[in-house]
């Protein structure tokens, strides 16, 4: 009596797919982590020049509809129509401060009146400062929005009377509500590239 032979695998030839199954695995988890670290890569580098862009378009709006205007603080003290300082003393001052101009009958817009908005940076992140009225009360808080969180430095320049270039404004003895003939930005990023943008009335 014949015994049939039955079908399987050998230890052999099991142990030929387990090391074949270990090296497609092997390759598959690699070509996937590298696929998850360049989409990271690309999503983080995307993310860091949308906010430069963003920032930068938002500075360029202000200071183009920045108008001669000055304001009143809570205590009824005048401001300035532009503010340049590095000195933050609370937490709604603003490296850079303007007053912007409304808008009548816009197409987009429609009509708006003037606001106040600033620039504020602090611990390695950049804000944007809108208040919601332009002279303010006790009681008056403004909105503070993040625009970038990988800032190394921000700066702000202006040009003073004698063609020369200082960080604050206004420049002692000029009228509080002039605007400066021209505005230089310079923000430095952790990742080290310096963006620089200079305006002129």
């Amino acid at each position: 009596m014949s015994m049939k032979k039955q079908a399987g695998f050998t230890l052999v030839e099991l142990m030929v797919a387990i090391i074949i199954f270990a090296i497609i695995s092997i390759i598959s988890y690699r070509t996937l982590s590298s696929l998850v670290t360049t989409k990271q890569v690309v999503t983080s580098t995307q993310d860091k020049w949308s906010g430069v862009v963003n920032t930068i378009s938002l500075i360029s709006n202000a200071w183009s509809r920045s108008i001669p205007l000055v304001v009143r603080d809570e205590n009824g003290n005048l401001i300035p129509s532009v503010i340049g300082k590095n000195k933050l003393e609370r937490s709604s001052d603003a490296q850079l401060e303007l007053t912007l101009s409304g808008y009548i009958h816009d197409p987009v817009f429609g009509s708006t009146r003037p606001r106040r908005i600033g620039f504020r940076f602090s611990d390695g992140k950049l804000y944007l400062v809108t208040w919601p009225v332009l002279n303010r009360v006790r009681t008056t808080q403004p909105q503070i929005d993040l625009l970038m969180d990988n800032v190394t430095s921000f700066q702000q320049s202006f040009i003073y009377p004698d063609k020369k270039w200082y960080d604050d404004w206004p420049p002692p003895g000029t009228s509080i509500d002039e605007v400066p003939e021209g505005m230089r930005i310079t923000i430095v990023m952790k990742s080290g590239e310096t963006i620089i943008r200079q305006y002129a009335q």
